[in-house]
């Protein structure tokens, strides 16, 4: 189920926020390697809570690092 939970984690993030995933790692960060504020984190989580089926909290939107956002999904999952 986690392998499941972070592919689509990673499909919708960059689907959203039009990035190239295959090109980014666990210790990729948002602000400082893709340029994501945090008011662009809003759209892809809430693709995740549909997607997954999980409620993501708003604390989400702190996460620095691809590797945070997909360990908090997938435990939440």
């Amino acid at each position: 189920m986690s392998t499941e939970v972070e592919s689509t984690d990673n499909e919708v993030v960059a689907d959203r926020l039009s990035l190239e995933w295959e090109r980014s790692g666990d210790r990729t960060h948002f602000v400082e390697d893709f340029g994501v504020v945090s008011l662009d984190t809003v759209e892809p989580t809430e693709a995740i809570e549909a997607t997954v089926e999980i409620h993501v909290p708003d604390d989400l939107a702190n996460l620095k690092a691809v590797g945070e956002l997909k360990a908090d999904v997938v435990r939440r999952a």
